[in-house]
């Protein structure tokens, strides 16, 4: 850089203020509680589960170890109408464009579905 042409100095700096680092917190919060809730309604039914994700250590498989297989957890506001059973339904399949079915259902009816497949082996 020619000398003539001086570097301002930024005045941008980011600093991180208390109210940012806190933003998170509780979104992080409330994940590690469904992850909690997940592996104790788990363990009610004598199915092996155990949380993979405490502290944030981001397992790369998955959040929640559940008979050996992994589980992803999300935790939104809201999530989208479409996803939940209307009428007398019990579940709701879904498909997105190039992309493989899946089945929403409520938790304790897949626990259960997952607990009778395991005792049958």
């Amino acid at each position: 850089m020619p000398p003539y042409i001086q570097k301002k100095p930024s005045k941008n700096k980011r600093v991180k203020s208390a109210s940012n680092v806190r933003r998170g917190r509780r979104n992080r919060q409330r994940g590690a509680e469904l992850q909690r809730l997940l592996v104790n309604k788990c363990k009610e039914l004598g199915l092996e589960a155990h949380n993979r994700d405490r502290g944030g250590a981001m397992h790369e498989k998955g959040d929640v170890e559940i008979q050996g297989e992994f589980y992803g957890c999300k935790r939104r506001k809201r999530i989208p109408t479409y996803l939940m059973p209307e009428k007398e339904e019990i579940g709701v399949v879904f498909r997105g464009e190039r992309m493989p079915p899946m089945i929403s259902l409520p938790l304790d009816r897949f626990l259960l579905m997952l607990k009778i497949v395991t005792e049958e082996e």
